[in-house]
């Protein structure tokens, strides 16, 4: 396979933030690759130890997505079997779903909302990496997992902390990493696609033209939250992301 010279990037963040919206949107250029979610730096376990092995072989989510991605179970489990790291899982799979889809030139990107919580380890494994950093107001992110047609989270201290420790976890990457970030809110992303995808490819250094983007590939925010939630769950998201939520201009 002849992977392009230039380095992968990561979207990552809170879940329901729009991820899927600008992984789908970056797809439309004909060199870029990127897998369904992986979730490979996702949990805490060290790799190839039994919890994490067990996951790998038998969470429904991940099985169902290497299914998308054209890896067959015999595939993947020569992938594992032969990986040492993470590091190499993923390029594994990389290579493996491009080689699916027939391509033999490209540069790839993953995109995972929940690889956050490994960002570190992601950004030493893949030292010229960048990362790209979604952020949609609390209010509506807790409303879209109450809701809960992809994930669903009827807690509200549970669906809070979803955002609340995405955005930690980033602020405290910053200060090591500023470069290697770039952070775009959902709602800008939403009110002008073309110039956001454009500040977008420019930081990742994407030269195909963004032009082809438009409003129309997106929706202006609903603040559906003021439907789902009760006003009591909303003085609960306002408090438990107050900070966060302050310094992020929401509230």
């Amino acid at each position: 396979m002849n992977i392009k010279e230039e380095p992968p990037f990561f979207i990552l963040g809170c879940v329901r933030s729009g991820t899927t919206l600008v992984r789908n949107l970056l797809r439309r250029q004909p060199n870029l690759i990127c897998p369904e979610e992986t979730h490979y730096y996702r949990w805490a376990e060290p790799f190839k130890s039994r919890r994490y092995t067990h996951t790998m072989f038998n969470n429904g989510t991940i099985i169902r997505h290497r299914e998308i991605d054209g890896i067959s179970d015999e595939v993947f489990k020569r992938i594992y079997e032969s990986a040492n790291s993470r590091a190499d899982l993923l390029t594994g799979h990389i290579t493996e779903f491009a080689r699916a889809k027939g391509m033999t030139s490209y540069r790839w990107f993953e995109k995972t909302p929940q690889n956050v919580y490994g960002m570190g380890m992601i950004a030493s494994d893949f030292p010229q990496s960048r990362f790209l950093h979604l952020v949609r107001n609390p209010l509506n992110v807790v409303a879209s997992l109450k809701e809960g047609k992809i994930i669903k989270e009827n807690d509200i201290v549970g669906a809070c902390n979803f955002w609340n420790e995405a955005i930690s976890i980033i602020n405290q990457q910053k200060k090591a990493l500023s470069k290697r970030i770039l952070e775009v809110k959902y709602e800008d992303l939403t009110q002008d696609t073309a110039k956001t995808m454009a500040e977008i490819q420019s930081f990742f250094g994407i030269d195909e033209d963004a032009a082809s983007y438009s409003n129309e590939d997106t929706h202006t925010e609903r603040n559906r939250y003021k439907e789902i939630l009760s006003e009591s769950e909303q003085l609960t998201v306002r408090q438990l992301c107050s900070h966060a939520g302050k310094t992020h201009g929401y509230f």
